[in-house]
């Protein structure tokens, strides 16, 4: 396989991330009747795991008013902030031509207009909004085959590295993120997702604004330490059956 001349490859999270707000409850709690009631719950439910993303999308998008679509984008386009710092971590990689992708779990009606504004060419995996004659409803065009915890399979994105040997970093904040986190080669956590990491053993470097992700990144890419070395290990007891299959593959065989 040929050598990519991209020294790393970084997943990033969205919601909570590269932008401050979730931005699906943001639209809930500013859209909808007794929004703040109905996204707490929501919000409360998911990360209790007691129901799944897909089943926390299909209450919230119900939910949504269908003839307010474009209102709700230009909403987001107006009122979402990139996170503090993101913008010196998009020009540093724009420097060293580094391979982003926004790997996302929200919709895509609101993701790509929000990174168009601020002039980032990055591609976009994530849920899809479809506008049906008489309500909303969503497709989940990079899920898994067969498992149905996630909307998009994160996780499943992180292990198909477009290039052998080229590691993968994933930056993230929310419980949806544990299992790329499970196979990334390095972890950028916030919230939830460093105290996932922390239970789990996961190696992570924490932030809150990119400060410490552009100063990693600057140390890797401009004064010469070595790049980060491939750890995916995976774990044996995750509900998520990439990260199972990537820990059996982990695990030294032989006597």
């Amino acid at each position: 396989m040929v050598a990519d001349p991209r020294p790393v490859r970084v997943l990033l999270d969205f919601d909570g991330t590269l932008v401050g707000p979730n931005v699906a409850m943001l639209l809930v709690e500013t859209f909808c009747p007794d929004g703040a009631r109905v996204a707490r719950e929501v919000d409360e439910a998911l990360h209790a795991g007691a129901i799944s993303l897909r089943e926390a999308w299909d209450r919230e998008v119900a939910l949504l008013p269908r003839e307010r679509i474009e209102e709700m984008r230009e909403f987001v386009v107006r009122e979402v902030p990139l996170r503090e710092g993101a913008v010196e971590l998009a020009a540093l990689f724009r420097r060293h031509s580094v391979d982003v992708t926004v790997l996302s779990g929200g919709l895509d009606f609101f993701i790509r207009p929000v990174l168009d504004r601020e002039g980032l060419p990055y591609p976009v995996l994530s849920e899809r909004l479809v506008v049906e004659p008489d309500r909303l409803g969503i497709e989940y065009p990079h899920g898994h085959p067969e498992c149905r915890i996630c909307g998009i399979c994160k996780a499943n994105v992180v292990v198909r590295a477009p290039v052998r040997g080229v590691p993968t970093v994933f930056v993230g904040d929310g419980s949806t993120d544990r299992y790329a986190a499970e196979v990334a080669d390095v972890v950028f956590a916030r919230r939830r997702l460093q105290e996932y990491c922390r239970r789990q053993g996961i190696p992570f470097v924490p932030f809150e604004d990119f400060t410490p992700v552009t100063a990693r990144f600057e140390d890797w890419l401009e004064r010469g330490e070595p790049l980060p070395t491939r750890r995916r290990r995976g774990l044996s007891g995750s509900v998520c059956p990439v990260s199972r299959e990537v820990a059996t593959q982990s695990t030294p065989t032989g006597g």
